[in-house]
């Protein structure tokens, strides 16, 4: 009986290994979203896209969709055009999980401060990336921007 707990034990801690963020992905994924966090505060949207796959997928706080890296990077310097002008983007906070090898989900929550009148000085959201390793680099796939009311 302890020989095929042992075994089984074995199994399962090996297989919860596979799907463990090792240290070097993690720190990856978290320049990331420090190169968006410059190009939004610094470069008013240019290089917001540079690291999404050509055929990315994403939906603003609005539920408008863009697809692909240029028209997700064309809608970023928009908005840094008009109403989002002058703005800072902070990220309060990251978790991120590995939904599978090579596959990771973070959500990235974010406040923008210093916002054009007539919307609201500061919004705050949660961006949902879905980051997949392509021969070695992560990129994000997918973009989920939602806006979290204020209480």
């Amino acid at each position: 009986m302890n020989k095929r707990l042992s075994c089984c034990l074995f199994f399962i801690l090996s297989f919860s290994s596979l799907f463990a963020l090792g240290t070097t992905d993690r720190q990856a994924i978290d320049q990331i979203v420090e190169h968006f966090t410059h190009a939004w505060n610094d470069c008013e949207g240019h290089g917001s896209a540079d690291y999404y796959a050509e055929d990315a997928d994403f939906v603003n706080i609005f539920g408008m969709a863009f697809a692909g890296k240029e028209e997700i990077e064309s809608r970023h310097v928009q908005i840094h055009e008009t109403f989002l002008k002058g703005s800072l983007f902070e990220v309060v906070e990251t978790k991120v999980r590995e939904a599978k090898p090579e596959v990771v989900i973070a959500q990235v929550y974010w406040k923008v401060s210093n916002i054009q009148k007539p919307v609201a000085e500061t919004m705050n959201g949660i961006f949902t990336h879905t980051f997949v390793k392509n021969n070695g680099i992560w990129e994000i796939a997918a973009t989920q921007n939602t806006l979290i009311s204020p209480s």
